[in-house]
């Protein structure tokens, strides 16, 4: 019996044993699982303006909506809202935008210049210099590109396209009347005559709210005369500089000569803009003085007559200074940032996508202007005419910026508003050198 109850209890006892062991080799418990990964927040929709000159149509709009397009694709959280303006209505309500805090806009069109460092000294403007060191987005403009958007040695802006103020022509209408390409200015007032006396307006003009485009020829009246130095010295101020110079009245009784000559059209004063190269593309104009975004206007509103166009230099003046490789010329299309604009970041990235390798090859291809950074030209894509223009700023021995653009808000309207006066013979080109020292001596401080 007490051998029956021990043998029990040894086996009851392996039993639980056996029991235990099971239970040791069964399946482990389940985990808790951690609690799921939280899926980032997208960022809140936002609204990029930006205030421009490109009009739909134009192949420069055509460029930044692209541009535009690309960004998107990194930024699809910003809707950028493009506001185009003409020229002249831009600048005046660009100053006035300004001065009220620059809320309109976050982003806007500059030449650069002497304007857009008024600007920055005002604070209406979001400096760029440490945004220009990273990733050296600096390093990827064309050496003289970045000195159009920097004052006090900081930069303001980005440029897109450079360009240069050339004579365009009708090469046909010139061989079928025996006129020679200008070489001098006597050459270019003989063959205004030759086509006046034929019926053809020489030089087509449109200074109705633009009187920059008259100003041109005076830019360069000035600079072939006495080079580049009268006019730095007197927008700058140093000892000796004055708008009262000889040079700069000298070139007013010139720019009168060509108006009496009958170089320009009748009615040039009232004339549009637009009208200098739809003269020209229609074939009714011999020539006509203009930047060098003008082949990629001719190629889509006349593209019939770009295969007769070809240009010249200004030609130079005897007993001058200047040389006919200094230019008039700057940046025509900058970007620069509001200082009141909430969106810095996406602000910058969208002027680095204005200035982006894929934006410059469509500023060659596509407008047929000239990047304002490095660039490598592919003749299977870009046609001689933009090729040949583009060497001229490589050939250029000095550029003078645009003597609007160089000034103040205040003395370039001033200044324009007297070479209209010398070209309606209104004032004379001493009152106007006069009144020109006046106004940069109320300006200049």
């Amino acid at each position: 019996m007490k051998r029956t109850l021990r043998t029990r209890g040894l086996a009851l006892l392996g039993l639980l044993t056996i029991v235990a062991l099971i239970a040791a080799c069964g399946p482990a418990p389940t985990p808790t699982p951690p609690p799921p990964t939280a899926t980032p927040k997208p960022p809140e929709p936002i609204t990029l303006t930006v205030w421009d000159i490109y009009p739909a149509g134009q192949p420069f709009r055509t460029v930044l909506d692209n541009a535009i397009a690309r960004f998107n694709k990194t930024y699809p959280y910003v809707k950028v809202n493009v506001v185009s303006y003409a020229i002249d209505d831009f600048k005046v309500k660009l100053v006035t935008a300004l001065a009220a805090g620059g809320k309109d806009f976050d982003v806007f069109q500059t030449w650069g210049g002497g304007q857009l460092a008024t600007y920055a000294r005002r604070g209406q403007v979001l400096e760029l210099t440490e945004a220009m060191k990273q990733d050296n987005w600096q390093g990827s403009f064309s050496s003289a590109a970045l000195t159009f958007v920097t004052a006090d040695g900081k930069v303001w802006g980005a440029p897109v396209e450079l360009a240069t103020v050339l004579f365009y022509y009708n090469t046909e209408m010139f061989k079928a009347n025996n006129v020679a390409v200008p070489k001098t200015f006597d050459d270019l007032l003989g063959a205004c005559k030759t086509f006046k006396a034929k019926g053809i307006i020489p030089i087509s003009l449109g200074m109705n709210k633009a009187a920059w485009t008259g100003d041109f020829h005076y830019q360069y009246l000035v600079t072939r005369q006495g080079g580049l130095e009268p006019f730095r010295k007197a927008i700058t101020r140093e000892t000796g500089g004055t708008f009262e110079d000889p040079v700069f009245v000298q070139a007013g009784k010139l720019l009168q000569q060509m108006v009496d000559t009958g170089c320009f059209q009748d009615g040039f004063l009232g004339a549009e803009y637009v009208s200098m190269r739809q003269l020209l593309g229609q074939e009714k104009a011999a020539m006509t003085l203009m930047g060098s975004w003008l082949p990629g206007q001719i190629a889509t509103e006349f593209p019939a007559f770009l295969p007769k166009m070809d240009y010249f230099r200004f030609p130079v003046i005897a007993g001058g200074k200047g040389v006919d490789t200094d230019i008039v010329g700057g940046t025509n299309a900058a970007f620069a940032i509001s200082k009141g604009t909430r969106y810095q970041k996406e602000a910058i990235a969208l002027l680095k996508e204005f200035t982006s390798e894929a934006t410059a090859a469509d500023v060659l291809g596509v407008a047929k202007r000239l990047p304002a950074v490095k660039y490598k030209l592919d003749p299977a894509k870009v046609d001689a005419l933009t090729i040949r223009v583009s060497e001229e700023l490589n050939k250029a021995t000095a550029v003078q910026l645009y003597y609007d653009q160089s000034s103040t808000p205040g003395l370039a309207t001033a200044h324009l508003d007297l070479i209209t006066g010398v070209f309606a013979k209104t004032i004379t080109p001493e009152k106007n050198a006069a009144d020109w020292e006046v106004a940069a001596k109320k300006e200049l401080k």
